[in-house]
């Protein structure tokens, strides 16, 4: 802030900012890992991104600035400005504190004494060194600064020679303060500083057919780089690493060649740049139209993020053992462009806009694309902000969630402050009765924000233009004007509803009355006066040019309006001018009246501002360094006049002015033209917006105030009337407030006693639950014990059988080699015998396959029993698990709330019980059915084994026809094979002697269960005495809340006698209106005889006929109550009662609110009441 002198009538301070400054793409950095810094208007603020709080200093840089860079761990701030010297066109440099003493300009120097247009700059990792990349003449110069001694210490010229054409971005190494690397189109270069020289190095020929725009150091010696279409290139030691295609579904003409040393990436679309044909190297270029240049690149942990085409937020990880970079995550801006919002409604039009309109938006395009400056990550990568073009600000919620494979739908960003304007902002107003303004913009946005909390309440987005906005004094009703029409609108809770829309097009301002009774539109020349109550128009007032701003008077009697060379004072009564002005200059710069209406002042194009007394000039003042105001507001205290300026300045005038600048006060502010400022009714709070879509809430001191008792202004007649009024209304007030404080005080002692009951009682509950739980730990804990008792038997009896089955298969095998053997010497005999045993051999194949079928059906039926008696064991579980279902549903129909709480968790741990009872005979089945499948196995191969020797027999008997004499070989050979099956047979008889160990596990199992069904009677008996506990609690209960209902009955009856105050009241209000009705009777019969007051005569018969009628005829009720009073009022009397009547309206409104809030907090405090004893049960 600059002043010229330090007597300022009112001192402002900001409080609060609300956006971003604009046309500054790269102005969003963090200071520390929960601080963010960005500029709004001519300030800095430091913004906490987890408690949201502001931290604002002003710098007077920003009005020139070309350029900012913060370095995070030295929380340093540099800014090149121009044109700060107004004698010459130099560029400065200046460096801020943002860590001790916030705000503190610890060094400032020339850059260079003519202008220049800054590419890019850098700090070192120490902040000791700074780069700087300028252009100019078609040539670019890299400059490196020691900026604590503000000396340079190398600099070198980077022209067409050099192979230079553009160049995007310059950076130093993060460990070696003299090695740096810059980047453009088909340019990639390491530049060193040696002996106060730089020098630039060599680098592949590669890497000049790229066009990189931006690029990131991942270590100390790879660097990542993005190109102008949609490539990232990872480079080592000068050379492409790896290049990954982050252009989804690219269509390529040309196939690539896959380079040797090429890495595949997430997306399987590396491409190496020796792939192109020798004629494709140039076609990188024609690429740009793609619009997917990769912009900027903030490299973390085992990653990167980056833009892409400013619409896709990317997050690439990298790949285990390899330099290879996948695609993990992708995020968008919301399509609605509010993200997030607290508390935010959108809502569009749905009538289609009128041809007039569509060329209105054709002169003023509303630009729709939503597009990503710059992404910031945070020094410990715990927050992660986007700045868009539309000053708004994401941020990257969601970093610990996980991505499903299948999911192709990219995550949505979030605002992390509130949503801003993002075009210039028109509409300004603020409530008297609540703490809520309303703004409005280009945006085609309406937003309702809170002053007290900092954050929007509600925002409304439409389809045309909104030119202007009002609020009501109460906060409950706003005006809008659109492009096509006037709307009158209800503030809900969830939106703006309307009332009723007016056909005015293009209406540029609208205002309320300070009463609240009427509000004026400007319809071109035209001023229409119109009720929000009875919804139609009142007045209509011609200007005779183009209105561009009104302003009611303190008693909304009197209107001003104000054209580009025409001022105008109207008389609302008789809608006649009281006072015109037509001066010579232009009347843009806005107009303000005192709080008294007696002095004008109007501000015009020249810079001056002139105040007005009577139609007289009194007193005039300009601003200095030729500033044009361009809004005015007075501040009603002290008088003192706040302007706003073209350049966004704000001034502070003393009144009455004075040509001489000692009472002119300057406060830097916006970077653009203010639009609006506005004054709260408390003065505490000032609100101004710009065109550059900012609003600044600033924070008031007023040294001395003058500010004397002021009356609301909707109270337009009889102040000691309502002085009574309101002393009546506040004993009633107080009497309330008493009654009410011993109902609270009754209700505290109840509510004291009945939670130490309550209390007591759930400490007895919670004890009895922990003693249930330490018993159910102790049986589960037993029951541990005999499961692993059971699997080490179970494990024994399986090595077991894991070992007689190894002995059974040795055997197998051996008589297997004895068969063999025999085989061979039978198939030698068989030849000669071969015909003479055909018919002894079919015999004997018969009756080895009856035996076999035998041992089968044998084997079945075993099989067929056991599964019967699994079944079985199936059924009684199943049985004991209904019995279990039905007790269950009968307890829960038995028991509240909290006992079902208690009794679900007894029932859980039963279940658990019964799940691994259920596992277990799980497992005793699945070894029921290994061994079945054991046998079924050896059966089938003792199957295939008989169809083995079938086959071979068939075939020997195709050899043996002539061998009769081996018949008895034959006949001992069956012998053998018949001990075989004998064996098989034992072996049987040992496995179903197994089986029957395994039923004796079964019927231990049994019983086991038996025994914790035993132990659950007790608890089920426990159940039942809890439940009588809670029955008990109940009834108690009932109890309290019958004497809660006897409070309310007497509440009821306090109540009854303050309706009955207030009836008397009414009626004595009555009765004060008919007294008054009376008085206006009389008098208006004494203003009709007045006339004739030099005619004795006429005068005689006028006092005869007053006391006949007012005093001999004692008629004196009939005419408070029959006669006609409206006859003879006039017009202001008549608007002075509606308006009683409004204000009478309004308090029993009030009172009626008042009785319903405190029903509502009761019903509350129970319901809490209520909550809390439930919770404290469970």
């Amino acid at each position: 802030m600059t002043t010229l002198n330090l007597a300022s009538p009112v001192h402002l301070q900001i409080q609060t900012i609300f956006g971003v400054r604009s046309q500054l793409d790269s102005c969003l950095f963090f200071c520390d890992e929960h601080t963010v810094i960005y500029p709004a208007g001519n300030q800095f603020i430091l913004a906490n991104v987890e408690t949201k709080g502001q931290r604002i200093f002003r710098c007077i840089e920003l009005e020139h600035i070309d350029c900012i860079i913060v370095h995070s761990n030295a929380a340093i701030i540099a800014i090149v400005a121009s044109g700060m010297n107004p004698d010459k066109e130099n560029t400065t440099i200046s460096f801020y504190d943002l860590h001790t003493t916030i705000g503190k300009r610890k060094r400032m120097f020339e850059l260079r004494d003519t202008s220049m247009t800054i590419t890019s700059m850098a700090f070192s990792h120490d902040a000791k060194h700074l780069a700087i990349l300028d252009c100019g003449n078609r040539e670019y110069t890299l400059s490196l600064w020691l900026w604590q001694k503000s000396r340079l210490a190398a600099s070198i010229k980077l022209g067409q020679t050099e192979g230079v054409t553009v160049l995007s971005q310059v950076l130093f190494h993060p460990s070696d303060n003299n090695l740096l690397s810059i980047i453009g189109r088909r340019f990639c270069r390491f530049i060193r500083h040696l002996d106060g020289n730089l020098r630039i190095q060599s680098s592949s020929a590669k890497l000049d057919q790229y066009d990189f725009i931006s690029h990131a150091w991942y270590d100390s010696n790879r660097f990542i780089a993005g190109t102008s279409n949609g490539h990232v290139c990872v480079l080592f030691n000068g050379d492409v690493q790896t290049e990954i295609d982050v252009v989804e579904f690219r269509e390529r003409s040309i196939p690539p060649i896959q380079r040797a040393v090429s890495i595949n990436s997430s997306l399987g679309k590396s491409i190496s740049r020796s792939g192109f044909y020798p004629n494709q190297q140039e076609n990188l270029d024609t690429l740009r139209s793609t619009g997917e240049e990769v912009t900027s690149i903030s490299v973390v942990n085992k990653g990167f993020f980056c833009l892409v085409g400013g619409k896709r937020l990317c997050l690439f990880s990298k790949i285990a053992d390899s330099w290879d970079f996948a695609k993990a995550r992708e995020y968008v801006i919301p399509s609605n462009e509010i993200g997030t919002a607290r508390s935010s409604t959108i809502s569009y039009l749905s009538s289609s806009q009128i041809l007039h309109d569509k060329q209105q938006q054709q002169q003023q395009p509303l630009n729709n694309t939503h597009s990503m400056w710059k992404v910031v990550v945070s020094p410990k990568e715990e927050h992660v902000l986007v700045l868009t073009n539309k000053q708004q600000i994401y941020s990257v919620s969601d970093m610990a969630k996980d991505q499903s494979a299948e999911s192709k739908e990219p995550f949505l960003l979030e605002l992390i402050f509130n949503s801003y304007h993002q075009l210039s902002i028109r509409g300004l107003d603020i409530a008297i009765q609540k703490p809520l303004f309303i703004s409005s913009g280009d945006d085609h946005t309406v937003r309702l924000w809170n002053y007290e909390t900092n954050t929007i309440e509600q925002m409304k987005i439409y389809n045309e233009p909104v030119y202007a906005i009002t609020m009501h004094p109460s906060g409950h009703q706003i005006v809008v004007a659109f492009a096509s029409k006037v709307s009158l609108m209800n503030v809900l809770i969830d939106g703006f509803a309307t009332v009723k829309e007016y056909p005015i097009h293009a209406a540029h301002q609208v205002k309320f009355s300070n009463g609240g009774h009427l509000f004026a539109v400007i319809d071109a020349n035209i001023i229409q006066i119109m009720s929000p109550v009875y919804l139609k128009v009142i007045h209509r007032l011609n200007h005779g040019q183009t209105v561009k701003k009104i302003l009611w008077t303190k008693n909304d009697l009197a209107l001003y309006s104000q054209s580009s060379n025409y001022f105008v004072i109207w008389d609302l009564e008789n809608q006649k001018k009281i006072f015109e002005l037509k001066p010579t200059y232009r009347l843009d710069g806005g107009f303000i009246a005192d709080r008294e209406d007696k002095i004008v002042y109007l501000a015009s194009d020249d810079g001056f501002i002139r105040a007005f007394h009577n139609g007289q000039l009194n007193h005039e003042a300009q601003l200095p360094q030729d500033d044009k105001p361009s809004c005015l507001e007075i501040y009603p205290s002290n008088g003192a006049l706040l302007c706003g300026t073209h350049r966004g300045s704000i001034y502070v005038l003393k009144t009455p002015l004075a040509k001489i600048l000692t009472g002119i006060f300057h406060y830097l502010a916006h970077s653009a033209r203010i639009t609006q400022i506005v004054v709260a009714f408390h003065e505490a709070l000032i609100i101004s917006c710009c065109e550059d879509g900012i609003l600044m809430l600033w924070e008031t001191h007023i040294k001395s105030s003058t500010k004397s008792e002021d009356w609301t202004s909707v109270v337009l007649h009889n102040k000691a009337r309502f002085i009574h009024l309101s002393q009546t209304i506040e004993a009633l007030q107080i009497e309330e407030h008493e009654l009410k404080r011993n109902q609270e005080y009754r209700l505290h002692q109840m509510e004291t006693t009945y939670l130490a009951d309550l209390q007591r009682r759930t400490d007895m509950s919670v004890n009895e639950r922990r003693h249930h739980e330490n018993l159910i730990e102790h049986q589960i804990i037993e029951k541990e014990n005999e499961q692993k008792d059971f699997e080490i038997k179970y494990a024994d009896l399986q090595e077991k059988y894991e070992n007689e089955k190894q002995r059974i298969e040795e055997e197998d095998r051996e008589n297997l080699g004895r068969e063999l053997q025999k085989e061979g010497d039978l198939i030698r005999l068989a030849q000669k015998i071969m015909e003479d045993n055909e018919s002894r051999l079919k015999s004997t194949i018969e009756a080895s396959e009856n035996e076999i079928r035998d041992i089968a059906e044998y084997f079945t039926g075993k099989i067929r029993e056991t599964e019967n008696e699994l079944t079985a064991l199936r059924k009684k579980t199943r049985q004991a698990l209904e019995s279990n279902e039905i007790e269950k549903k009968n307890l829960e129909t038995d028991v509240d709330d909290e006992q079902l709480k208690i009794k679900l968790e007894f029932e859980m741990e039963r279940r658990h019980l019964i799940e691994t009872n259920a596992k277990l005979q799980k497992q005793f089945k699945e070894t029921h059915e290994y061994q079945a499948h054991i046998l079924n196995v050896k059966q089938a191969e003792q199957e295939a084994t008989a169809q083995t020797v079938k086959k071979r027999i068939q075939d020997n008997v195709l050899r043996v026809q002539g061998m009769s004499e081996e018949i008895s070989s034959l006949k001992n050979e069956i012998n053998e094979r018949k001990q075989t099956i004998t064996e098989k047979v034992d072996r049987i008889n040992d496995l179903e002697l197994k089986n029957q160990e395994l039923e004796k596990f079964q019927y231990v199992l049994k019983y086991k269960i038996d025994e914790l069904t035993r132990l659950i009677k007790p608890r089920e008996q426990e159940i039942e005495r809890m439940r009588n506990q809670l029955l008990e609690m109940a009834s108690e209960r009932e109890k309290k809340e019958n004497e809660l209902s006897r409070n309310r009955f007497h509440n009821v009856e306090q109540k009854r006698t303050l309706h009955a105050v207030d009836t008397q009241v009414e009626h004595e209000r009555q009765k004060r209106k008919e007294y008054d009705n009376a008085m206006r009777r009389i008098k208006n019969d004494i203003l009709v005889h007045f006339a004739d007051i030099n005619d004795p005569k006429r005068v005689k018969n006028a006092v005869a006929y007053l006391y006949e009628k007012h005093v001999q005829n004692d008629n004196v009720k009939n005419i408070y109550i029959t006669a006609d009073v409206s006859g003879g009022l006039s017009e202001e009397i008549l608007a002075q009662d509606r308006q009683r009547l409004f204000l009478e309206r309004t308090t029993s409104d009030l009172k009626r609110k008042l009785n319903s809030d405190l029903h509502t907090t009761k019903a509350n405090r129970m319901r809490i009441m209520n909550e809390n004893a439930l919770l404290l049960q469970a």
